[in-house]
């Protein structure tokens, strides 16, 4: 028998093996399994270093705009210790500014300013982070580092509006204070996921004004348009933008809908700029669709945007900074450690979690009963002041290692939600699987037992 039509048969008895649901029957329970985690590790410029000058974080400010009518959003001014205000500084401008300094998260800007600029391998760089907007007076304190309700109708539309409020608005608004430079290839800006295809938007609409672009996990895929800019960078007359794409083959897929396949729309992108000969330089990783892989990479994007600026004075070859950034390589982990198929455990009891399905905050709590091996259980969730339960579907548990669905409705859909996670005494440690518009999803699930 030769491999395909191995394959072929192996495929066909997946597809036509009943689904157990007698809870007795756990090991029969077929579900699809969350995907190894792939993670990249920040590298010492991307940490605090006390030993070399401090700069300062200010914010977050409120900011209501005019171009962008009925929002108000947050943003965060870095400086550098080495800013002097008789000299224009270069600028950095990224999206999603709330994840961007978060100073526990996978980009923290402000250390790799703040370190690039000791080392004299970018110029004195003040840095604007700058969330996307609230619809309406008030910028809710839940939001977090979650997206703010306009984030899309900002981010992945084509028009010139955001490009009009980042110049006409933010740098102005910034400009009061500092002195910031004017120079179009001073000025970079960068974004993660629909971030990302913002970004470009802005220097694509105002090239004048913006030369530098970085992207993480790009979105430019068909959410509000933005397929089509492939197409467009191979129409229109080249525009003098430097650009530094990053994306990973786990980025989310979608074979049967192109338009809307995040990798194969940044290999898309990848494939007009280097046909129309434009500055550019891409690493494709071995991630999905997260903020590590870019963030792990953003000094040497930083590097690379400026590295023929006059004031930097630790310069290397632009090459050989695309070769350090595609050298990285991932931490790749098992998505359930401490998975023991020997171990004997009772999952009874209430465990509790919060989290968020969309742009919506969710409380959940789960009630489990093991009764001499039968697992049973509810799923209680409020959302925005809604209760529902739900029975828990096709549980099982193997070893310590506890799985379940649930069906609930979101956004006049149903859908199916797989929970499976490691019982770890008063806590489930594991993933929420699912499909969303047709893209499978896997996030991190952790409920602690309630006191």
């Amino acid at each position: 028998m030769n491999r395909n039509t191995f394959l072929a048969l192996v495929i066909a008895m997946a597809v036509l093996s009943p689904q157990v649901t007698d809870a007795n029957a756990q090991d029969k329970v077929e579900r699809r399994q969350p995907k190894p985690e792939v993670r990249y590790e920040l590298g010492a410029d991307s940490l605090k270093n006390n030993d070399v000058p401090q700069g300062r974080l200010e914010g977050p400010h409120l900011f209501h705009s005019d171009i962008i009518e009925n929002t108000v959003r947050q943003y965060w001014v870095f400086v550098p210790a080495q800013y002097d205000k008789d000299k224009p500084a270069n600028v950095l401008v990224f999206q999603d500014g709330a994840r961007t300094m978060n100073p526990n998260g996978v980009i923290r800007a402000q250390n790799v300013l703040e370190n690039l600029i000791a080392k004299k391998q970018i110029p004195v760089t003040v840095g604007i982070f700058i969330t996307p907007g609230q619809r309406g007076d008030a910028f809710p304190d839940s939001i977090g580092f979650g997206n703010p309700n306009n984030r899309d109708r900002e981010y992945d539309v084509l028009d010139d509006k955001y490009a009009r409020f980042i110049v006409e608005e933010m740098l102005p608004e910034v400009g009061k204070k500092y002195n910031l430079s004017k120079d179009r290839a001073d000025r970079a800006i960068g974004g993660s996921s629909s971030g990302g295809i913002c970004a470009f938007t802005v220097a694509w609409q105002k090239p004048e004004e913006f030369r530098n672009v970085i992207s993480f996990i790009g979105s430019f895929t068909n959410i509000h348009g933005g397929h089509v800019y492939p197409d467009l960078v191979l129409e229109a007359e080249k525009k003098d933008i430097r650009i530094f794409l990053q994306d990973g083959v786990n980025d989310l897929r979608r074979p049967d809908n192109l338009e809307r396949d995040w990798h194969i729309q940044n290999q898309k992108m990848v494939a007009a700029f280097e046909e129309k000969g434009y500055d550019m330089a891409y690493v494709f990783g071995e991630g999905g669709h997260s903020d590590d892989h870019g963030g792990a990479m953003l000094p040497l994007m930083l590097r690379w945007v400026w590295r023929d600026h006059p004031d930097v004075e630790d310069k290397t070859d632009g090459d050989k900074l695309v070769a350090m950034a595609k050298a990285m390589k991932p931490k790749v982990t098992d998505p359930f450690p401490g998975f023991d198929a020997s171990a004997e455990v009772d999952p009874s009891g209430v465990y509790e979690w919060s989290g968020r399905m969309g742009r919506t905050r969710m409380a959940s709590t789960l009630k489990v009963k093991n009764d001499g091996g039968k697992i049973t259980g509810t799923l209680e969730t409020e959302r925005d002041g809604e209760v529902t339960t739900a029975d828990i579907m096709n549980p099982t548990l193997e070893g310590n290692k506890l799985g379940f669905d649930i069906e609930r409705e979101f956004n006049n859909r149903e859908m199916k939600i797989t929970y499976q996670g490691i019982v770890h005494g008063d806590k489930i440690v594991g993933w929420q699987s699912f499909n969303f518009r047709g893209q499978d999803r896997d996030r991190g699930w952790e409920a602690k037992k309630a006191k």
